[in-house]
């Protein structure tokens, strides 16, 4: 600090709070957002918090200071100790069918993406139903589904449970809905499946939402314009209530859908809208027991939601350990606000 120049020494200063910032958001996986909110807040902004880093490493690096070691520290810390934000390998086998199965989750939207006008809505729907046949995944979780779906798709086997469907080509034993304790706007559900003389559990999560208002799309979009200070701070405080009160929801959502998952008699595969992204309190309780398909099999960033300034990873298919995941992607077609994911399992 002594050999560095006023304008460095207050860099630096910014930078360690940048360092307190990450050293929260690295450690929100373990932390319940019920009780320190502020961690599920800046688990949200990790990938860009993971940038600011590598720009100060780049700006000591050029200035030939020791400070470089702050965030050099915080990248390597990350990179080995929390859920990679990208991935530069994927990975592609051709499965046996005897031996195989596919999946495939989307958020449709409730077929509103055309902009919402009511007499769109079945063109709209005649698209998604065209596309998710096109594809022709074995399994199929559709989250805020509507239920004329159901009679169009190829899929002789369905469990429908208000906006959220499971679609099979494999015969579907039983199957329920998951009660939440909390009134919410989504819901969960899972269907025991017999694959290849097995029998295994899918599970369709659609998890609270954030419930983003237009007020608050333009808040996190629209960066060139400069609102009175007094509006953003209180636009801001809203924004971060809604995200706090989400995150408490999901945690009570998440306890139900754990105990329904341990007290399972069949290999289990999660699926679905978390709502939530990799680096949380809910991603970690979900993942436990189960392997990540995208960092298992996918390439890139693997972002599903791309409607704000920063795209974000929030659907996930976790399958069961005793598992292999291949062949993931995210499919690149903007039927919804969220993109459709899709891969192949290989029971081992």
């Amino acid at each position: 600090m002594k050999n560095l120049s006023l304008l460095n020494k207050l860099l630096y200063l910014i930078n360690v709070v940048f360092v307190l910032l990450w050293f929260c958001a690295f450690l929100s996986p373990y932390i319940n957002p019920q009780s320190f909110s502020l961690g599920a807040l800046l688990a949200i902004g990790y990938p860009i918090l993971l940038l600011a880093h590598l720009l100060f490493i780049l700006y000591w690096l050029v200035r030939f200071k020791k400070a470089i070691y702050l965030s050099f520290t915080v990248l390597i810390l990350s990179y080995f100790f929390s859920v990679p934000v990208f991935q530069s390998k994927s990975k592609f086998k051709a499965l046996a069918k005897d031996n195989s199965f596919s999946i495939m989750s989307f958020n449709s939207q409730l077929s509103y993406f055309s902009g919402g006008k009511k007499e769109e809505v079945q063109t709209h729907q005649s698209k998604i139903i065209h596309f998710l046949n096109q594809e022709n995944a074995d399994i199929l979780c559709l989250q805020e589904a509507r239920k004329g779906m159901a009679s169009n798709l190829n899929h002789p086997y369905k469990s429908v449970f208000g906006f959220s469907h499971i679609y099979s080509k494999y015969e579907i034993i039983s199957a329920k809905e998951i009660v939440f304790n909390e009134t919410s706007t989504n819901n969960s559900c899972y269907a025991d499946l017999l694959i290849h003389k097995d029998t295994i559990r899918i599970y369709n999560l659609h998890l609270e939402s954030l419930h983003l208002g237009n007020d608050d799309y333009r808040l996190l979009k629209e960066w060139d314009e400069e609102p009175i200070e007094e509006q953003l701070q209180d636009k801001t405080q809203k924004l971060s209530n809604k995200i706090s009160k989400a995150s408490n929801k999901r945690v009570s959502q998440v306890e139900k859908i754990m105990e329904s998952i341990n007290s399972s008699p069949y290999p289990t595969l999660l699926c679905g809208d978390f709502n939530d992204v990799p680096q949380s309190y809910i991603y970690r309780k979900l993942n436990k027991g189960h392997k990540d398909a995208f960092l298992d099999s996918g390439k890139g960033f693997g972002a599903t939601y791309r409607q704000l300034i920063f795209p974000f990873r929030i659907d996930f298919i976790l399958v069961d350990n005793l598992w292999t995941a291949y062949n993931f992607k995210v499919l690149e077609k903007n039927l919804s606000d969220h993109q459709a994911i899709r891969c192949d399992i290989e029971f081992n």
